[in-house]
């Protein structure tokens, strides 16, 4: 079965950094193939090589693997800075259209975008995957606002919120690739409303 990777680079650290390392590459690859209904401390332990008591130690839950390691992939969601916010959306929407079209992150992607209808940890894990997406992307909102390109008060929040709907509901509802086109519609859509005022706080 062919391994996913969700943590890259050179490792550092030691034999704890890769042990972690291996363990989210784990957790990541039997989410992509086995869906979370497949996913087990087990199977997990057993593709990474190291004992399950090496993974209690270290992430008390499932649930908590799982957080672990989607958000560690969701740290491939640039911090995009062209100068505009209308090409820095442009350039987001590009590379979320990339995730939701191809490979694992299609996969997961719709998974995690259901996963809020879920309950308890499952629902939690949704909403801090999405967090730390947002952290990431927040940057870009708040220079648009110091440049004056967009009004002062407007939710950064809303605004990514409005911007990504589009682009989470054709992946969900239709299953059909989110094309340049859509991207485009999106970004002028969500600067309109946030020109107008509608997604001022």
């Amino acid at each position: 079965m062919p391994d996913h990777q969700v943590v890259r680079g050179v490792r550092t650290g030691g034999r704890s950094a890769r042990v972690r390392e291996a363990v989210l590459n784990a957790a990541f690859s039997e989410l992509v193939e086995s869906g979370y209904a497949g996913l087990s401390v087990e199977s997990v332990a057993t593709r990474a090589q190291v004992n399950k008591t090496t993974i209690y130690r270290r992430w008390s839950t499932l649930d908590n693997l799982l957080v672990d390691a989607l958000t560690t992939w969701s740290d491939d969601v640039p911090a995009v800075d062209t100068g505009s916010i209308e090409s820095d959306l442009l350039a987001l929407g590009g590379h979320l259209g990339r995730i939701f079209n191809y490979g694992p992150g299609r996969q997961v992607a719709a998974f995690v975008l259901t996963a809020g209808l879920e309950g308890g940890e499952l629902r939690e894990a949704a909403r801090r995957y999405f967090d730390h997406q947002t952290e990431r992307v927040l940057p870009t909102v708040e220079r648009a606002i110091a440049r004056g390109e967009i009004p002062a008060d407007c939710d950064p929040l809303a605004l990514l919120d409005t911007f990504r709907a589009p682009l989470a509901y054709r992946l969900v509802t239709a299953g059909e690739p989110v094309d340049a086109d859509l991207i485009a519609r999106a970004t002028g859509i969500t600067l309109a409303a946030a020109r107008a005022g509608l997604l001022s706080t």
